[in-house]
């Protein structure tokens, strides 16, 4: 049993529309911007996963046990979460991890999810990290690590937090706008619960074994949004989802890397907001 920290925005008389962060260390207020403009359509439920922010954690700041991290129950929470509205089936968008965690929800728990948002994230794990000449240009500027962050002594989400700032070179297309991304991380409640059993190995992936069927075996609407220039989960990797799931929409963010709504909101905005109000049966507001 883990307590899950919640926010909500919008009027809750809407259609649900339930929000995974990524990380998994982070927390869900990076994506507040990112979704806020979507609370005319849609009653916006964002959550810190277990083991993140102010959720439940593992000790010494919890006592969620470290094996009540894995992907499977993540996937629970969100269908409990769902389940806990009262509202039937709710439209569920998962960036980065949390990408990998709305298809595990959709395998595991096929009834409660109305609709998915898969956003800047992967559902393979066979693929190379881009090696373009951006990528290597983007890696020089980014900061280095302390390596006394990697110490289990060292500040709880301390080691997140900095590999979040080396890495936001990477994450953003439009450098211009790193201020403004770096200002999002400062405001991130990271933690370091998933680090002891990441470099462990003992985390089963995020995504389901074979996400290809889960999503065509529940056959309900999938919209994938991934940046042109994502550097983390390249955009082929968007287009073989959309061969391998007749039915599904992929927008391609033009001018856009892994932190797609910062990059170019109005396309990603746009993008949600029309898969969404496209939907029939939707109640309107």
């Amino acid at each position: 049993m883990a307590d899950l920290f919640v926010r909500r925005l919008g009027d809750p008389a809407l259609p649900p529309l339930i929000v995974i962060h990524g990380g998994p260390t982070w927390d869900h207020s990076y994506l507040v911007p990112a979704v806020e403009p979507l609370a005319d359509i849609a009653h916006i439920v964002l959550f810190d996963l277990r083991g993140c922010g102010r959720s439940s954690r593992i000790p010494p700041i919890g006592d969620l046990p470290v094996e009540a991290l894995q992907p499977d129950l993540l996937a629970d929470d969100v269908a409990a979460l769902i389940t806990g509205l009262g509202t039937g089936p709710a439209d569920v968008l998962g960036f980065s991890y949390g990408g990998m965690i709305a298809m595990r929800t959709v395998a595991q728990h096929p009834g409660v999810v109305r609709s998915a948002i898969l956003a800047s994230t992967s559902a393979y794990r066979d693929f190379s990290r881009d090696d373009s000449p951006d990528h290597r240009h983007r890696r020089t500027l980014s900061a280095p690590i302390d390596p006394a962050l990697y110490r289990p002594d060292a500040p709880d989400g301390a080691l997140s937090r900095a590999m979040a700032v080396a890495s936001a070179p990477l994450d953003l297309w439009n450098l211009d706008l790193l201020p403004h991304w770096l200002q999002l991380i400062d405001a991130v409640r990271f933690s370091s619960d998933w680090n002891a059993p990441y470099a462990a190995g003992t985390l089963r992936p995020g995504a389901p074994d074979d996400p290809d069927s889960a999503l065509r075996d529940w056959g309900g609407p999938v919209l994938l949004l991934q940046g042109e220039r994502e550097m983390t989960f390249p955009i082929g990797l968007a287009r073989r989802l959309h061969a391998a799931v007749p039915g599904s929409t992929l927008v391609e963010v033009p001018d856009a890397a892994h932190v797609a709504f910062l990059d170019n909101p109005a396309v990603w905005t746009g993008a949600i907001r029309d898969f969404l109000t496209g939907q029939a049966g939707r109640r309107p507001r």
